[in-house]
């Protein structure tokens, strides 16, 4: 049997561009699961951005799921009830068609599939109901976990505010507990790995960017099962993009030390792209020119493409490029270029010129 895990896509209606490219990310995932023969759609929470998004884009998601051949288990997370006003009903109380199964039942739902065992911990606020009415002990060769929240214990690589968005937190020895051999769980955005006692956990991350600071890949894991053995495989989406900060170092000056294509090199369409100022200059009017073309030839040509609005890593001296001193610096360090590492040269460079205007300040 073969499986597709993934989480926090997050679909979003909040904009005709936020629509069109969350649908997109979803349309590649069933791709990846219909082309490398996925049985089964494990979605891992937070599948909408909102209870709204869920109620306006039911259709839509419906009509993409259509054409899978396999099934789809969709485990609702905190995000599926945020905004919810006023609505006592359960998820599984919508039309899913016959391709959806919404694992809704909480304190949990067991249910045996080809069998493996599939146990679903759906998001709650605490899990002492749980704790009180524990699954049975497990009859076949692999119980396989569903839920949504924080493993407590597992580090944070990445942003803070994946503890402040909100969630629920699991007891490591509540899952020791249940009996699982793999734990697939969504809620942090950075994928990670780790056990707890002898239960193998997963986070595929979001599938999507969502949020600043989201680096690297957005993707999901495959799950290849074969008796009670399970083989995890990353893999990834192109349509979903990355965040990327790139780094524009401003000569005395003031202009970029590289070309707008330089800085784009290797970049996608989908990808959300800031650009970060740093330097010793006399001016900033050559760094207003250089966003105005940018805004101008290439925003349009990103998913989001913006500037860092901190202006803390520049620094205005005036008349700068006319210091004596820097300038001879300066030609000494050209000298050099070719024979250093570029990231070093232009830290070099830098801490060279904020040297110099220390050591004449302190005269």
């Amino acid at each position: 049997m073969k499986l597709l895990q993934i989480s926090d896509l997050h679909l979003s209606q909040n904009s005709p561009e936020e629509k069109s490219y969350s649908l997109s990310v979803l349309r590649e995932i069933l791709q990846t699961a219909e082309s490398t023969k996925c049985d089964r759609l494990l979605i891992c929470g937070d599948l909408f951005n909102t209870f709204p998004d869920l109620e306006g884009l039911r259709s839509d998601f419906l009509k993409e799921v259509s054409a899978y051949s396999g099934l789809i288990y969709f485990l609702p997370g905190n995000h599926e009830i945020l905004e919810k006003k006023r609505n006592s009903n359960r998820y599984a109380d919508y039309d899913w068609s016959s391709k959806v199964k919404v694992l809704d039942e909480t304190p949990y739902f067991l249910f045996e599939d080809n069998g493996i065992e599939f146990l679903s911990i759906p998001h709650q606020e605490n899990y002492s109901e749980l704790l009180l009415s524990p699954p049975p002990t497990k009859k076949t060769k692999l119980r396989i976990g569903l839920a949504h929240g924080t493993v407590s214990g597992m580090s944070f690589t990445g942003l803070s505010e994946e503890e402040e968005e909100g969630g629920s937190y699991l007891d490591p020895n509540l899952i020791q507990s249940l009996g699982l051999d793999y734990l697939a769980i969504g809620h942090l955005h950075k994928a990670r790995k780790g056990f707890v006692g002898k239960c193998d956990i997963g986070y595929a991350g979001s599938s999507r960017v969502w949020r600043k600071g989201e680096f690297g890949h957005r993707g999901g894991i495959l799950l290849h099962i074969d008796g009670n053995q399970i083989t995890k495989e990353s893999v990834f989406w192109k349509s979903a993009g990355e965040y990327r900060e790139i780094i524009v170092s401003l000569d005395t000056e003031g202009k970029p030390e590289e070309s707008i294509e330089s800085y784009l090199e290797g970049t996608n369409p989908n990808d959300w792209i800031v650009f970060r100022f740093v330097g010793y200059v006399d001016s900033m009017s050559e760094k207003q020119k250089f966003q105005e073309t940018v805004l101008r030839e290439w925003k349009s040509k990103f998913r989001i493409l913006e500037f860092d609005p901190d202006e803390s890593q520049i620094t205005v001296f005036q008349h700068l490029s006319e210091n004596e001193f820097v300038k001879q610096f300066l030609d000494k360090m050209n000298e050099r270029k070719e024979q250093m590492d570029p990231l070093l040269w232009r830290q070099t460079r830098v801490t060279g010129i904020r040297l110099i205007l220390e050591g004449k300040k302190g005269r």
